[in-house]
């Protein structure tokens, strides 16, 4: 994430989103340089281009057995913060009864929910009565997620606050589960494992409801990944920080 960005999000009550890539031009290598350095990947994660109906499994055809990546699996960085074991056993507690008043007296008054200036824990309350929105499930799916910490400010899920500056998070999401697989094709054979990878999408192609999802990895490697494994790094986050003693939610929002 862009430290400029994060600053924002400090400043909105922790609740800006991440940064894009930065557009700024790199100069370019000296020709003896060119001819020993590796090619490094490129710094942004782009749709990855979609193929011609007849060419489903040529770009991938000789995908090695096991890519190098980074992984962002969920930790918990904020447990041994003084106060955070008592305000995380209410949230879940709140979270998974369905308390509405319970959740909201973990709420500084002002939380924000959203960037058209929806705040406030009356408003919270509301949102959590109307089923549509699906916040109770959002929370759920927030738990398992890990958590971090910046600046004094505690956020979950845990990669929030670890994503790359260079990730441009519209095209990019989280690959959820140990060992969700990598294919070669829409139902096609598993390459590799790419669990809690960040990987590449076309923004403008995705279908949520789609069974899978052409993403493509950091190294230039391009396949197929369970729709339903995949979560936006601009999907909901729970930010809370230290106030008056204790640990309040200061946003609970989606988007940028």
């Amino acid at each position: 994430m862009n430290r400029g960005h994060r600053s924002c999000i400090v400043s909105f009550a922790a609740a800006m989103a991440l940064a894009g890539c930065d557009s700024e031009p790199q100069p370019e290598p000296s020709a003896s340089a060119a001819a020993v350095a590796p090619v490094e990947p490129a710094p942004c994660l782009a749709p990855p281009p979609q193929p011609e109906p007849s060419a489903s499994a040529s770009v991938i055809a000789e995908v090695p057995e096991v890519f190098a990546g980074v992984r962002y699996a969920p930790q918990d960085d904020c447990s041994v913060q003084p106060g955070w074991p008592a305000f995380r056993k209410a949230l879940v507690t709140a979270i998974q009864t369905r308390d509405a008043d319970g959740l909201a007296t973990l709420a500084a008054p002002d939380i924000a929910l959203d960037y058209g200036g929806g705040s406030g824990t009356a408003e919270l309350k509301k949102r959590l009565a109307d089923p549509k929105t699906g916040l109770w499930q959002e929370l759920d799916a927030i738990l398992p997620l890990g958590c971090a910490m910046e600046g004094g400010l505690a956020a979950m899920p845990w990669v929030f606050w670890h994503v790359p500056e260079d990730i441009d998070s519209y095209n990019a999401m989280l690959v959820m589960g140990d060992q969700t697989p990598l294919r070669d094709k829409l139902d096609g054979k598993a390459i590799s494992p790419v669990g809690w990878f960040i990987v590449g999408i076309d923004p403008m192609g995705f279908d949520p409801k789609a069974p899978s999802t052409r993403v493509a990895l950091r190294n230039g490697q391009q396949g197929w990944v369970e729709t339903e494994k995949l979560r936006s790094l601009l999907d909901y986050r729970l930010i809370a920080e230290p106030q008056d003693g204790t640990w309040r939610i200061t946003a609970f929002i989606a988007g940028d």
